[in-house]
């Protein structure tokens, strides 16, 4: 009876691991705000396309040091992505070509001239 119930619980945690790993995307990542100044907006578009489409950020601001988490459909296969943000003026600037498959944390710096993103 006991072996029993161990079995039974290992395989509830097999289930429960595996339904938990379903639900995350392998391109999701932590986006940090290292630029110097608040972000307005941000937007992610496969690397191949020619359009943003929308700002992910919706009516919210991302302030300086702020992390965010930033989710993808579990179905999505693409892992190169170019990354776009835009200050409160539309001041832009863009990252092309970052591997989300392969990275987990981006770090956005902006000095004033260059800017740099630190990927993890």
């Amino acid at each position: 009876m006991k072996r029993i119930l161990i079995s039974s619980f290992a395989v509830m945690l097999l289930c429960l691991s595996a339904n938990i790993y379903a639900q995350n995307s392998r391109q999701d990542f932590t986006l940090v705000n290292k630029t110097g100044v608040e972000i307005h907006r941000v937007y992610i578009s496969e690397h191949s396309s020619d359009e943003w489409g929308e700002d992910i950020l919706g009516k919210d601001v991302m302030a300086l040091d702020e992390e965010w988490d930033i989710k993808f459909d579990p179905k999505e296969n693409v892992c190169n992505w170019d990354l776009r943000i835009e200050d409160q003026e539309g001041n832009a600037i863009e990252w092309q070509e970052i591997d989300l498959c392969k990275y987990g944390k981006i770090t956005l710096k902006y000095d004033g001239q260059n800017a740099t993103a630190d990927c993890e």
